[in-house]
C-alpha cells in the first residue's frame, strides 16, 4: 500500500507541493522531509472511507456552526 520502497514514487514537500524528486530527501526551500505523493491525501481517504467518520464529521461541523450563529446573534 505504501510508495516509500517502490523505485517509481515521486516524493514532494507537504508545504511545497512544487517539489519533486525521485527518492526520498528534504526539502530545499523548507527542510522538511519529503513525502511520496501518494501519501498526500492518505489521511482525508482514512476519513472518508468509513461512513460512520462522515457522520461524525458533518454533526462537528452543524454544531460549530450552530455555535457560531448563535454567538452572532
Amino acid at each position: 500500500m505504501s510508495d516509500i520502497g517502490n523505485s517509481g514514487s515521486t516524493y514532494i514537500c507537504p508545504m511545497h507541493p512544487s517539489v519533486r524528486q525521485s527518492s526520498p530527501g528534504k526539502c530545499p526551500k523548507c527542510g522538511m522531509a519529503l513525502v511520496p505523493e501518494s501519501a498526500r491525501f492518505a489521511l482525508l481517504r482514512q476519513v472518508t472511507s468509513n461512513p460512520v467518520h462522515l457522520v461524525v464529521i458533518a454533526l462537528v461541523m452543524l454544531a460549530v456552526m450552530s455555535v457560531v450563529i448563535m454567538i452572532e446573534l
